[in-house]
């Protein structure tokens, strides 16, 4: 029984970490923005595969992974400026458009790479037990990698001038361009951020279990459903949103088998949404 609560423990919050970091990008570019970027997802993945081409050429791991991040931004910016940023008041189109490019990307990796996982080779390497739970290094870090990026994201947004005027932009819109705030600047350093704190998760998933094209799309969906969970909009609720997920995920995996464990989060997420319909953290509009 103790075995079961150590692995539920540290599994979970190995878990938790990594879809904190994607559903942190998810709700702050909405927050910031109002865009429904369901592309976001693609980026987990390409990172990914950004890190592991530039590493099977011949780079170093640490400036594969550093490349595959920086690119992953630098293609989201590009993404925002020149097809999102004329249709962002067009909710729809938005949405359309978004979708649209994750089909394509996932079709792109697909022809390139195949269906086929592909593993990126781990920073440490070996083993740890506790309490009889064998514990790889590589889930430790990616789990201290994860918070480490989440304090640096809350210090970014509560300490920095650039992080105080994308608050600004978040609370109010109007009022931000109203006092010469450049929202425009300010949307696309969002869209930036957003998209490398998906690459990061994407980097340690390929790590510990391995990329494929279809994981996109499944942590979209779990990026969106831990949003709606926590609050859209709320980069505090979706953090304390990831972490009920991922231990219910590692309790139900225990417990009952891998192949419940998605059936169980959805049930999850619906029954809280129909007592509070704004999420954990969100508020009326």
């Amino acid at each position: 029984m103790i075995e079961d609560i150590v692995r539920i423990l540290i599994y979970g919050a190995v878990i938790s970490g990594m879809w904190a970091l994607v559903s942190s990008g998810f709700t702050l570019i909405f927050g910031v923005s109002r865009i429904l970027n369901f592309a976001h997802g693609t980026f987990f993945v390409l990172a990914a595969y950004f890190a592991i081409t530039f590493y099977k050429s011949g780079l170093n791991l640490y400036l594969s992974v550093i490349l595959g991040v920086l690119l992953i931004g630098a293609l989201a910016v590009a993404i925002y400026r020149f097809l999102l940023a004329p249709i962002r008041e067009h909710e729809v189109m938005v949405i359309i458009v978004t979708l649209a490019l994750a089909l394509l990307f996932e079709q792109i990796i697909l022809l390139t790479y195949g269906e086929h996982g592909v593993s990126l080779p781990s920073f440490v390497g070996g083993v740890v037990r506790i309490y009889d739970v064998p514990v790889t290094y590589k889930r430790i870090l990616a789990f201290v990698f994860s918070i480490a990026i989440l304090v640096i994201l809350e210090i970014f947004i509560n300490k920095t001038r650039t992080g105080k005027m994308i608050s600004a932009a978040s609370q109010n819109y109007e009022g931000a361009m109203l006092i010469g705030i450049n929202v425009e600047r300010i949307f696309t350093v969002t869209m930036f951020v957003s998209a490398i704190l998906a690459g990061f998760a994407g980097i340690f998933y390929a790590q510990i279990f391995s990329a494929n094209p279809f994981a996109a799309i499944k942590s979209l969906i779990f990026a969106f459903a831990i949003v709606i969970l926590g609050g859209l909009g709320s980069v505090k609720g979706s953090i304390v949103a990831s972490f009920i997920v991922g231990y219910v995920l590692a309790t139900t995996i225990v417990f009952l088998g891998a192949r419940w464990a998605e059936f169980v989060v959805m049930l999850l997420i619906i029954a809280v949404l129909i007592f509070k319909p704004t999420g954990l953290f969100g508020v009326e509009e």
